[in-house]
């Protein structure tokens, strides 16, 4: 496959956003066997317009089966940024998916791992806080989990991102 500019993706993204066809194209490219065809397919995706984030949405398991199981580290971050885009909030805080809790799983030991690149624990920490918002209890399992990082071993980023976190908390 060809290398894909900037230029490219965003004319892929606008094609996705004016046309549902294509971008279930986009989602079904991204879930596919061809590393880079997904990461290009996921990449123009994360270019949609935040109008499209109810789209995004519709394939939250998928996204999270993805995200939670490759080996790919750039189809791991990408993934995890779809999925930081759209609202997480549930109607009944006792009655969450399965997936729900895999991610949430996943991202608060992933958020801790040091050989993690950093986007991926940044995306992890933003999804733990998130995912945690209506559980008090949890929030309070992302604070101390936080507080065990040690922010010298993290780059400045995911060092804001870890501060950020823990003033909101």
């Amino acid at each position: 496959m060809p290398t894909l500019h900037i230029k490219d993706i965003k004319a892929i993204a606008q094609k996705a956003h004016d046309s549902a066809t294509y971008r279930e194209g986009l989602f079904e490219a991204m879930l596919g066997d061809d590393r880079d065809e997904a990461v290009h397919a996921a990449w123009a995706l994360t270019h949609l317009p935040k109008t499209d984030n109810t789209h995004i949405a519709k394939h939250r398991e998928e996204l999270t089966g993805l995200a939670t199981t490759t080996p790919d580290t750039s189809l791991r971050r990408i993934t995890l940024s779809l999925l930081e885009r759209i609202d997480w909030s549930v109607a009944d805080p006792e009655d969450v998916p399965e997936y729900y809790v895999t991610l949430l799983d996943f991202c608060m030991e992933h958020m801790m791992m040091p050989d993690e690149p950093y986007g991926v624990r940044s995306l992890c920490m933003k999804l733990s806080y998130t995912l945690s918002l209506p559980y008090p209890e949890l929030l309070e399992e992302v604070r101390q989990s936080l507080l065990l990082i040690e922010p010298s071993e993290l780059g400045s980023g995911v060092r804001h991102t870890r501060n950020k976190i823990l003033k909101s908390l």
